[in-house]
């Protein structure tokens, strides 16, 4: 059971990393300077377009928008996966070197992107029908969506610091996970878990607070502090899912390599919170 929580450990990894080199919180700060403002436009320009035309340029909106935005936050996390491999790999890591493996990694992370804006989309266009479906096509459109999301995650080194492209990518990383030694599956759960958490500390209080600022304040107000306070959460949890998973998936190509699953061959924020693990071998 221990290991399910073993991920907590790593977070203290890796606000141990961030003080030796704060420059690897430049993907957070991206993601909200681009990300809120992103989501505040396509909120004012849903909000003004005329009943007649939202069936149309509502939904064309929608998909854009949703297409910018998890763009944006997987655009952050390969510029995560760049800085934690260099960071680990050489003891320093700039947003130079992994601006530029990001976006000659772009037509994939774009790929991405727009799935997962589609499944969204479906989501809410199922949540408006009638019926059971209302209920369970958002669920089960919902489940696909997180697979999906937690497998761009996953796949994002080899897009980014391997330089794959996208169905390179997707074969690569499954290759790793079929052979996988190092439980990387149970990190899946204790990441869910971590999100959890924070989307209860940053999502319910985003609602609440729009709704008081709107009514004692001003609406603009309660907007900017809902768009920031969701924002923080994807760009957060975002960006501990890249920390976690690119640690996850050095060590699972340094075991494939050496043809054992010591925790030894694991980058040094893994390292230190998987020594109970007996090694193995392929």
């Amino acid at each position: 059971m221990g290991s399910f929580f073993r991920v907590f450990g790593f977070m203290g990894q890796v606000l141990g990393m961030v003080k030796d080199n704060p420059k690897l919180l430049t993907p957070v700060a991206l993601n909200l300077a681009i990300a809120v403002p992103v989501n505040i436009l396509f909120a004012i320009v849903l909000a003004f377009t005329p009943i007649e035309w939202q069936q149309t340029l509502g939904y064309l909106f929608t998909i854009v928008g949703l297409t910018a935005l998890y763009f944006i936050d997987y655009f952050c996390g390969g510029l995560t996966a760049s800085m934690v491999y260099d960071q680990v790999t050489t003891g320093t890591a700039g947003i130079g070197s992994a601006f530029s493996r990001t976006l000659r990694a772009s037509p994939g992370i774009l790929v991405f992107a727009v799935v997962s804006a589609i499944f969204d989309f479906l989501s809410n266009l199922a949540s408006q029908r009638q019926g059971i479906m209302r209920l369970v096509g958002p669920m089960i459109l919902g489940v696909i969506r997180m697979i999906w999301t937690t497998a761009t995650y996953v796949i994002m080194p080899a897009l980014v610091v391997e330089q794959q492209g996208f169905f390179a990518a997707l074969k690569r990383s499954k290759a790793l996970m079929e052979n996988d030694p190092t439980q990387v599956g149970v990190g899946i759960v204790g990441m869910g878990l971590v999100s959890w958490l924070l989307s209860a500390v940053t999502i319910v209080p985003a609602y609440a607070a729009y709704s008081w600022l709107a009514m004692n304040v001003h609406p603009a107000a309660g907007i900017l502090v809902f768009f920031t306070l969701t924002n923080t959460f994807w760009a957060v949890s975002g960006y501990l899912k890249g920390v976690y998973y690119t640690c996850f998936y050095l060590w699972a190509v340094e075991c494939e390599r050496q043809r054992s699953a010591s925790p030894q061959l694991a980058p040094a924020p893994l390292r230190n919170v998987i020594g109970g693990l007996e090694a193995g071998a392929y």
